[in-house]
C-alpha cells in the first residue's frame, strides 16, 4: 500500500512524534509498503535524510500563512500517488492538509495526541485544571472557531486514532465522533535495555523532570512542593525547553532553592536515559497527561517514577503510588514518603510488579489492519 504521512516534527528534532514517525515508517517499509513523509522542519535538509528508506519532504517553518500554503501543495502533489493519508496530529491536517485529501478524493486518518484547545486555555494564564474538568465545565465551548475546525477534520476522517480509550471516549462524547470510526493504538514499550536488578534506596538523591516547559506539565507545583519539603539531601533536575522555562527559573530563584535545582537542555533519547538511569525517580506532575510514552520507557529501563493520577495509561488501574496534581500538599507528602528507605522500597516493588506488553510489532500490525480497511 502507498501511505502518505504528514507530521509536525521529525528527527533530529526532540519530541515524541519526531522519534515515533521514522520508527513507524521504517517498519511499514519492511512490511512491503511504500511510504512518503511530509513534515515541518527547522532546516530544508539534514545529513541523515538520505539514510531513510522512504521519501521525506521537509517544509521549513517561516510565516504561518506560508507554512500552510507550502504544506498543502506538498501534500497535494504527493497525495496523487498515495492510497491513504495519515495525519499524525490534528494541526498537520488543519493546515489546509485535509483539503488536499478532499480534493484528491483520498481517505485519511487523523491521530489525536495533544489536547490543542485545553493546552491553549492553559497557555492563556487561566486557572489550571485537569482535562476532564475542562470538558465537564464546558470551557471548550468558548473556543468555538477552533472547535469547529477540529470537528470538521475529525468527522471527515475515515478513522481517528487515539493512544488511550479514555481519550477516545471523551472525543466521542464531546466531538460527536462515530465510535465505529475510532481506533485505539497504544504506544509501544521497548524491551529493557539496562540491568536494573539492583535498584535500591542507595540510588542518587536526584528527582528528575523531563519534558516541555509548558503549563500542562504542572512543573510549578512540583517546584513549590520541592521547596516546601525542604530536604537538602535531594536535588531537582529539570531537562527540557519550552515557553515556561524563564518563569520556572524565576520561581526557583524566588523560592531560594537555586543551589538544589539544575536546568539541563534537551538531549538525544539514548543520552537522556543513560543520564538519568541512576536517579531516585522521574516525576511527571502534569495536570493531565495523555498516555505519556515517557513512563513506558521508564518501565522498560527500570527507572522509578512518580506519576500524576490524571494519566490515561493502561497501567493506571494498578496499585502504585501517584500524585494528585490539584494538591500541593499531596505532592509534598509523596516526596516526603519516598524519602523513607522502607517506603521507597515498597514503591519500587509496586513498580516492578507492573506488567504491560505492547511491542512495535503490535503497533504496526494494528496500523496495517486499519490501512487495509480504509485504503
Amino acid at each position: 500500500m502507498r501511505i502518505l504521512i504528514a507530521c509536525g516534527t521529525f528527527e533530529p528534532e526532540v519530541s515524541g512524534m519526531a522519534t515515533y514517525t521514522p520508527k513507524l515508517s521504517r517498519l511499514l517499509v519492511e512490511q512491503g509498503h511504500s511510504v512518503q513523509i511530509v513534515t515541518y522542519s527547522s532546516e530544508r535538509h539534514f545529513s541523515t535524510d538520505f539514510t531513510f528508506p522512504f521519501s521525506l519532504k521537509r517544509i521549513v517553518r517561516s510565516g504561518t500563512f506560508s507554512n500552510h500554503i507550502r504544506f498543502f501543495f506538498a501534500l497535494w502533489r504527493r497525495a496523487h500517488n498515495a492510497d491513504i493519508i495519515y495525519f499524525l496530529d490534528w494541526p498537520s491536517a488543519d493546515t489546509l492538509g485535509f483539503y488536499a485529501c478532499v480534493l484528491r478524493k483520498k481517505p485519511y486518518i487523523v491521530s489525536v495526541g495533544a489536547e490543542y484547545i485545553w493546552e491553549k486555555y492553559l497557555g492563556q494564564e487561566r486557572q489550571p485544571l485537569p482535562l476532564s474538568d475542562f470538558y465537564e465545565r464546558g470551557l471548550h465551548k468558548k473556543y468555538g472557531i477552533i472547535l469547529s475546525r477540529i470537528k470538521s477534520v475529525l468527522l471527515g476522517a475515515g478513522s481517528v486514532v487515539f493512544s488511550s480509550d479514555q481519550q477516545r471516549l471523551l472525543y466521542i462524547k464531546y466531538y460527536g465522533l462515530n465510535p465505529k470510526k475510532t481506533q485505539v493504538i497504544l504506544n509501544p514499550v521497548e524491551e529493557k535495555k539496562f540491568d536494573v536488578s539492583a535498584l535500591s534506596p542507595s540510588r542518587e538523591k536526584e528527582i528528575v523532570f523531563v519534558g516541555k516547559f509548558i503549563k500542562m506539565k504542572n512543573i510549578e507545583s512540583a517546584i513549590r512542593a520541592f521547596a516546601l519539603w525542604n530536604n537538602h539531601q535531594f536535588r531537582f533536575t529539570l531537562i527540557g525547553e519550552g515557553p515556561e522555562k524563564h518563569a520556572i527559573q524565576e520561581l526557583v530563584r524566588d523560592l531560594g532553592i537555586s543551589d538544589r535545582v539544575e536546568f539541563v537542555p534537551p538531549m538525544k533519547k539514548s543520552d537522556l536515559y543513560q543520564r538519568i538511569i541512576n536517579c531516585y525517580y522521574v516525576i511527571l506532575p502534569s495536570w493531565t497527561d495523555m498516555s505519556p510514552h515517557q513512563i513506558y520507557e521508564c518501565m522498560s529501563l527500570g527507572i522509578p517514577f512518580l506519576l500524576t493520577k490524571e494519566n490515561y495509561l493502561s497501567i493506571n488501574s494498578k496499585d502504585f503510588l501517584k500524585i494528585d496534581p490539584r494538591s500541593l500538599e499531596d505532592i509534598v507528602e509523596k516526596m516526603q514518603l519516598l524519602s523513607d528507605p522502607f517506603e521507597y522500597e515498597k514503591h519500587l516493588s509496586s513498580l516492578r510488579a507492573l506488567e504491560f506488553s505492547y511491542s512495535w510489532e503490535d503497533v504496526v500490525g494494528e496500523y496495517q489492519k486499519l490501512f487495509k480497511l480504509l485504503g
